[in-house]
């Protein structure tokens, strides 16, 4: 199997370290794995295993065909069979299909408002889901939202996963006591809820 993940940018967020992660864990199980970002690199570059063939293609606008065809002449001559599309990477893959049918599309869906998915409507997702093969939701509310509103029949729920990090630890100093540090990797969003998070220190077992 030889499969590519795309996402937008390499920023450290949740969808973008998921891509990485499939990318890197794929590495060693499958012929070929790849990673391509459309829009942005950033600091998850240093994470990507050289296992993992990386390509950007730096896309300017929303349908901009040099970027497009860049993605396709590298789909093409490393004969990608499988695109693993992440969040609003949907788009590129659907163009990408488009153009060269014979790939086929996984899309991995990692919205992070899932409690207002009544709110979430989108006419183009809908049209493309039509050529999708698959749509993984990393939670069960996004999967019943999926066979609810979209047009593709195979979807799954997979939770994300953790690979052990390529960072070592001596590389940095945490400050506090042994045993009595909390780190928070949740993004900064509403539905995080950080205030509740910092309010239930003086309740929590660290005081």
């Amino acid at each position: 199997m030889r499969i590519v993940q795309i996402i937008d940018s390499l920023e450290t967020g949740g969808a973008e370290k998921m891509a990485v992660n499939y990318a890197n864990a794929l590495a060693d199980k499958i012929e070929f794995s790849a990673l391509v970002a459309t829009r942005s690199e950033g600091l998850l570059l240093e994470q990507i295993s050289d296992k993992v063939s990386y390509l950007f293609i730096n896309k300017k606008k929303k349908i901009d065909l040099k970027a497009i065809l860049k993605l396709r002449k590298f789909i093409k001559s490393n004969n990608i069979g499988v695109i693993q599309a992440h969040s609003s990477s949907f788009f590129i893959a659907f163009l990408i299909k488009i153009i060269y049918p014979k790939v086929r599309i996984i899309w991995h869906d990692h919205y992070g408002i899932s409690q207002n998915l009544k709110l979430r409507k989108s006419q183009i997702l809908k049209f493309s889901s039509i050529f999708f093969s698959g749509i993984i939701s990393v939670n069960n509310a996004l999967k019943i939202w999926a066979k609810d509103y979209l047009k593709c029949l195979d979807v799954i729920y997979l939770p994300n996963f953790i690979l052990e990090s390529t960072i070592s630890a001596n590389d940095f100093q945490l400050h506090g006591e042994d045993g009595k540090r909390i780190v928070c990797v949740a993004n900064l969003r509403a539905q995080k809820n950080h205030d509740l998070f910092i309010k239930s220190f003086p309740i929590g077992p660290f005081t």
